[in-house]
């Protein structure tokens, strides 16, 4: 998981604290993920649910 938050904070600009919520959301909904990524507008769907507003660093409303 380590190697995931510091792709995160590297790579998507992420704060660390931010980057532990976005794993811990991925976990908790680890099931759903592929079903947000299928979507005609990939990530669209998983931006959305992003807490604290982390939908809008990926595109998301």
């Amino acid at each position: 998981m380590e190697e995931m938050i510091s792709g995160l904070v590297a790579k998507a600009g992420l704060s660390e604290e931010q980057a532990h919520k976005v794993v811990e959301f991925l976990k908790e909904n680890a099931s759903k993920v592929p079903g947000w990524l299928g979507g005609t507008d990939i990530g669209k769907g998983l931006a959305d649910k992003l807490p604290g507003g982390l939908g809008g660093m990926l595109g998301g409303d």
